[in-house]
């Protein structure tokens, strides 16, 4: 394991790792819950992400996850914390946010990245999407319930036709405490 992975760090795109997301989770529950402030998980996953590295090489991949990286972190606000947290999925932990601030920040993302051409190298570009899944923490300790309705929002935007942002329903627990 190199020094970037003990560090948090993803060795790509520079963003956190997963290994350092329960820190930044935990931390913002305790938060939530303190001051009564709900914070949100925005979980993006580039469309199609399979085909740029079968049809022009993981070179090219990792070129678009580098930019696809690069333009998250210029677009979300400056307290947020941005993790590559799969292949091609990258999640944001919004602190203190609500539901339409959520979906505004989601969207203002994922129509910067629709609208950027990608740089693969040897003077060729491409066009990418993202799907991106919402949800805000419900009170619930377990915040991989959060995330968890995060990802089943993601699943919606890609089965509902991709390049689009999904905000999960509020949970049963938010739902008794509203």
């Amino acid at each position: 394991m190199c020094s970037s992975d003990l560090s948090g760090l993803d060795t790509l795109t520079r963003l956190f790792n997963r290994r350092f997301l329960p820190t930044v989770i935990q931390h913002e529950t305790e938060l939530s819950t303190k001051h009564e402030s709900p914070f949100g998980i925005l979980l993006f996953d580039i469309d199609h992400f399979k085909n740029v590295n079968d049809t022009h090489g993981h070179d090219a991949g990792d070129m678009v996850l580098r930019q696809f990286a690069e333009i998250l972190a210029h677009n979300v606000r400056a307290n947020d914390y941005i993790f590559r947290f799969g292949g091609e999925e990258f999640l944001v932990v919004l602190g203190d946010v609500v539901e339409d601030a959520a979906f505004s920040i989601a969207e203002n993302a994922r129509k910067i990245i629709a609208d950027t051409t990608f740089n693969i190298g040897a003077g060729k570009s491409l066009d990418i999407t993202t799907s991106v899944g919402i949800a805000i923490h419900d009170g619930h300790p377990d915040y991989n319930r959060t995330i968890k309705r995060s990802d089943e929002a993601l699943y919606s935007a890609k089965h509902g036709g991709r390049n689009r942002s999904v905000v999960s329903p509020r949970s049963e627990v938010s739902k008794l405490s509203a």
